[in-house]
């Protein structure tokens, strides 16, 4: 027939057009499967994943207009899936009455602003990051026993338990070590893990190479500590990033703030990132109930507090 030739010409060409549309539909689904492997580069890419994730729903709109409508809405929900999927309730258990602990974790910029919030938190245990003399003076009256160190880490924890100081900041350690003697004792590490991306002076505080070996030495003193751990503070390990799987996947950690909805506590000129770094983590067979994030005026930061023990049953 005079037709089949022109029609048989057209199914050829087709091919190489849609190819190309559904390679970049699969591919942010990729980001599932390469996220680890790719190390370092992985981890940076995590942290500025939402803003990444914008920018390439518009590159696509704009340069491949209708055909660029699928992939686009792929890369949209993948990227929300990455985002949100760290956030959704995951149940920590319920926490033994007896041995119940409210603890929080606040990254206060230094500001004595955020003392009435802290206090307000009526937290038996408060783990204070970027803590400051005037912060510090101001807490002590409230609580009977604290640890600090205005090192490099700053770092305070006010406690209504007893608390011993295990291990001080140092090289391998950016915050305290610290036993409190709680109705169930338990270590605390209550960290402030440098920020591994560019700060306002345009440094790192820590490259992601660093960032990750500090991480990964807090996961090494979790695994070796025999009884139960808690890692609290500002960890500035985004929640969908490697680091942060490593003390949750790797050393077998319960992120309490999970037992709701979660979300980000970063805020400030850093919202638009959605980053979650500020933790509660506490190791198995310990639980979690009631947890909320609240703010803390002046703070870029937003404080995350939860009950904490062991687990009933």
């Amino acid at each position: 027939m005079p037709g089949e030739r022109p029609l048989a010409a057209l199914h050829r060409r087709r091919p190489p057009r849609v190819l190309p549309v559904v390679l970049l539909t699969a591919a942010p689904w990729t980001w599932f499967l390469l996220r680890d492997p790719l190390g370092l580069v992985g981890d940076v890419l995590a942290i500025v994943l939402p803003v990444l994730v914008v920018v390439g729903v518009v590159l696509l709109l704009r340069s491949l207009r209708r055909r660029g409508v699928l992939p686009a809405v792929s890369l949209l929900l993948a990227g929300t899936v990455a985002v949100v999927v760290p956030w959704t309730p995951e149940d920590a258990g319920t926490v033994r009455p007896d041995a119940a602990v409210r603890l929080a974790a606040t990254n206060v910029t230094g500001m004595t602003s955020t003392v009435p919030a802290l206090l307000g938190t009526r937290a038996d245990v408060l783990v204070v990051t970027e803590d400051d003399p005037a912060v510090d003076a101001a807490l002590a009256p409230a609580y009977p026993y604290r640890e600090v160190t205005m090192a490099e880490s700053h770092v305070g924890v006010y406690s209504r338990y007893p608390v011993r100081l295990l291990e001080p900041a140092g090289p391998d350690l950016p915050g305290l070590r610290v036993a409190v003697a709680a109705p169930v004792p338990f270590d605390l590490l209550a960290l402030h893990v440098p920020r591994p991306w560019f700060t306002g002076r345009g440094g790192y505080q820590a490259t992601p190479a660093e960032h990750h070996r500090l991480v990964q030495a807090a996961a090494a003193r979790v695994a070796a500590t025999p009884g139960p751990v808690v890692v609290a503070g500002d960890l500035n390990s985004t929640d969908r990033a490697r680091d942060y799987r490593s003390l949750v996947d790797g050393a077998g950690m319960v992120d309490v703030v999970r037992d709701a909805w979660a979300g980000p506590t970063q805020v400030t000129s850093w919202l638009p990132f959605l980053l979650r770094i500020d933790h509660v983590l506490v190791s198995r067979g310990w639980c979690g109930d009631a947890p909320r994030r609240f703010g803390l005026p002046r703070s870029d930061h937003l404080g995350v507090v939860a009950t904490i023990g062991p687990c009933t049953g």
